[in-house]
């Protein structure tokens, strides 16, 4: 029974991740990217950034930019390891992630290449660069809505 059990299970993601690769196949970054983003300042306090920006738009994280540049991404990840007591001492800038070229995508970009890059780095969300700037934000969130509404 147990192996049996195992062999469902090893069809069933065979299955899904078949049906998923389908659904996204030609589908390009561009076409499921978040392109009106909110961007956070790294000189506000986490207080503001959860009142103003989590608590409003309900996303799980924000692009940093200081005067049009793009710095990192501030997730509720780093908001909740600071006590709630700090965050009106602690500003964004001293917990944000730091940009790394190798977690940004381009928007004629595959979307499963996206999403294996979210998957293998663990990210939620990954920016949308072209010319040196950030276009857009692309999301497992949206990628599964995208699929959910597509899919089959």
């Amino acid at each position: 029974m147990l192996v049996g059990w195992f062999l469902y299970s090893a069809a069933q993601a065979s299955y899904q991740q078949s049906t998923l690769q389908e659904t996204l196949s030609g589908i390009k970054v561009k076409d499921v990217m978040i392109r009106e983003i909110q961007t956070v300042d790294p000189s506000i306090s986490l207080d503001k950034a959860v009142d103003e920006y989590f608590l409003r738009y309900g996303y799980g994280g924000f692009p940093v930019l200081d005067n049009g540049k793009f710095l990192g991404i501030l997730t509720l990840k780093e908001v909740k390891n600071i006590p709630r007591e700090d965050w009106g001492k602690v500003k964004v800038s001293a917990v944000f992630v730091p940009h790394d070229k190798k977690w940004g995508v381009s928007p004629d970009a595959d979307v499963i290449k996206a999403l294996e890059l979210m998957i293998k780095e663990d990210k939620g969300r990954i920016a949308v660069t072209g010319k040196g700037q950030i276009i857009g934000l692309i999301t497992r969130n949206g990628i599964a809505r995208y699929v959910q509404i597509k899919g089959k």
